[in-house]
């Protein structure tokens, strides 16, 4: 039985991906310009093929942060959360979590989304254990820069070997649950890797190393 869980978020707790449904609220919002829709979703496809630029990304992404303190943007995240993010969490998710939480063993969200945008996603979950993407600050406000690792791929294998530090559990003893064809570093980290409702790239790469399956689509 693993001792630890490890969740990515976008696409396998919740119905959507988190940068683009950013993107679109901002425009929604008058915050972004409409052409950034489009953009969005360019991303999201290298993302998805696993070929995306990092700092290209990053620079586009973060760019509405640039100027403005913590406590505006975690406002807007809430909101962001609120109006978009709820209706898309995924009951299954829910349950499987929560049963996780009731067995007294410990859940942990790790995203490559910045940890702004996660943290009201890990509140509904009751995970209060969640690592996203770190920003940096200069004077009390966003730079549009990010601090530290990109917290996909590589990224995530490292930050896998901090939490299990953390816990003073073993990678091998850890269960890790992703998506996407960017986690599957992580899943050969770990013990017990779960490909959740997974693309067709990690599909093919789960049912090949012969790892756990499971649909979480609602």
């Amino acid at each position: 039985m693993a001792r630890l869980h490890i969740f990515d978020m976008d696409h396998t707790l919740i119905e959507s991906d988190c940068d683009v449904t950013w993107k679109k609220f901002l425009v929604a919002e008058h915050l972004a310009p409409e052409s950034d829709l489009r953009e969005a979703e360019r991303f999201f496809d290298q993302y998805d093929r696993g070929c995306m630029d990092q700092d290209e990304f990053n620079v586009f992404q973060l760019r509405e942060f640039i100027g403005r303190t913590p406590e505006e943007m975690a406002k807007l995240c809430r909101r962001h959360f609120d109006i978009v993010i709820r209706p898309r969490i995924r009951p299954a998710a829910e349950a499987f979590v929560r049963a996780c939480r009731e067995s007294g063993t410990p859940c942990v969200i790790l995203s490559s989304t910045n940890c702004w945008i996660v943290a009201p996603v890990a509140e509904h979950f009751g995970i209060t254990d969640f690592h996203g993407t770190q920003l940096e600050l200069d004077g009390g406000r966003f730079t549009g820069r990010i601090a530290g690792d990109y917290l996909a791929g590589a990224g995530k294998v490292e930050a896998l070997r901090r939490i299990c530090r953390k816990y003073g559990v073993a990678p091998e003893e850890t269960a890790a649950y992703g998506d996407s064809i960017n986690d599957a570093e992580l899943l050969r980290s770990v013990g017990f890797p779960t490909a959740v409702s997974p693309s067709p790239a990690l599909r093919t790469l789960a049912e090949t190393n012969k790892w756990r399956i499971l649909d979480w689509r609602t």
